[in-house]
């Protein structure tokens, strides 16, 4: 028997779609990802890549601020123990979304969980914007995204994310692997733009 916790709004993805950025405030756009690093948190601490971090594989339990959580990451169909990728073995095949894929996973080279980092970062980035990171109208392929990102370049800071906000996510999605943060210090930095928008 296979038992899933019901999600009332479904993943963060359906959640976009259906509720404006009205209805869901900055806040809790950060609660959902501060939720969503520590699931990635939790894998890491054990060895493991999650490889297809996206919206659609965040659930989302509640909008209510107090609840202790709100967010939950899921579908680990694609995770792999790291120490099966110290082979320097290279899962791509089939793997990850491009939109969200690092440019170390798109450029076919071998990678580890800041992988799962540069995933986050654009998560968090379309979260924050309550949209599409990528536009259509600039972007429509995937491979045109995937060729973006590879050859270095990134969108500029949307107008709905602070730069506090902001420069978190510039850290996660770095073009090198090793200069972006681990997840326990992406954690730590959520939770303080958290406690600035509390107490401001």
């Amino acid at each position: 028997v296979y038992v899933t916790e019901f999600a009332q709004y479904g993943s963060l993805q359906n959640l976009m779609k259906h509720k404006t950025s009205d209805d869901v405030d900055m806040k809790i756009r950060i609660k959902f990802m501060i939720d969503a690093a520590k699931g990635i948190l939790y894998l890491h601490e054990n060895g493991i890549l999650h490889r297809d971090i996206k919206p659609n594989n965040i659930l989302v339990f509640s909008i209510n601020i107090n609840e202790k959580i709100n967010a939950k990451l899921t579908d680990f169909g694609s995770s792999r123990n790291i120490n099966m990728l110290m082979t320097n073995m290279t899962f791509t095949k089939g793997v990850g979304t491009p939109v969200y894929m690092a440019p170390e996973v798109l450029k076919h080279e071998k990678y580890n969980k800041c992988a799962d980092l540069y995933s986050f970062g654009v998560t968090m980035c379309q979260c924050f914007k309550w949209g599409d990171v990528y536009l259509n109208k600039h972007f429509k392929f995937p491979w045109q995204i995937a060729e973006f990102v590879s050859d270095g370049n990134r969108v500029e800071q949307p107008k709905e994310i602070s730069s506090e906000l902001f420069d978190i996510i510039t850290k996660c999605w770095c073009q090198k692997p090793e200069a972006r943060p681990s997840i326990e210090e992406t954690v730590f930095l959520l939770n303080k733009n958290d406690m600035r928008i509390q107490f401001n």
